[in-house]
């Protein structure tokens, strides 16, 4: 696979790819579930970079090392996930190849939430804070 292009790094020279999964919209029929998919998305254009099937015998964790060992070049990049991978077996691999990351942390990982919550968010340059009703819950991002 070829090196992403410079077209679409971060202004600290950084490629940005964002991880998710999803149950694809119309695909449950009466004798299967819904597919389910997880794709690495380049931010800057929106262009799928790797994508792996999650069937119904394994979940997004077990998917995750297939999906990045399909992008090449790590380096310099930034990636995204959702707080199903902040897990240390998760992270450690993309980590070995260069990337970063930006991880939400909930209570699948009660003693690091505890550590970040005593941090001084607030006096954080740039610091933000929405509110919002999603998925039938209050979601409040910081």
């Amino acid at each position: 696979m070829a090196r992403w292009s410079d077209r679409g790094r971060t202004s600290a020279g950084r490629r940005a790819i964002a991880v998710d999964g999803k149950a694809l919209r119309g695909s449950r029929t009466t004798d299967a579930p819904a597919r389910h998919v997880m794709a690495a998305c380049d931010q800057a254009t929106g262009v799928i970079r790797a994508g792996v099937d999650v069937d119904g015998k394994t979940d997004e964790i077990t998917r995750f090392r297939p999906l990045f060992d399909q992008i090449s070049d790590l380096c310099d990049t930034v990636a995204t996930a959702d707080a199903l991978h902040c897990q240390r077996e998760q992270v450690t691999y993309p980590t070995e190849r260069d990337a970063r990351w930006i991880l939400t942390v909930k209570g699948n990982q009660p003693h690091l939430h505890a550590q970040l919550t005593t941090l001084p968010w607030r006096t954080a340059p740039g610091a933000a804070r929405d509110t919002d009703r999603r998925h039938g819950r209050r979601e409040i991002r910081t």
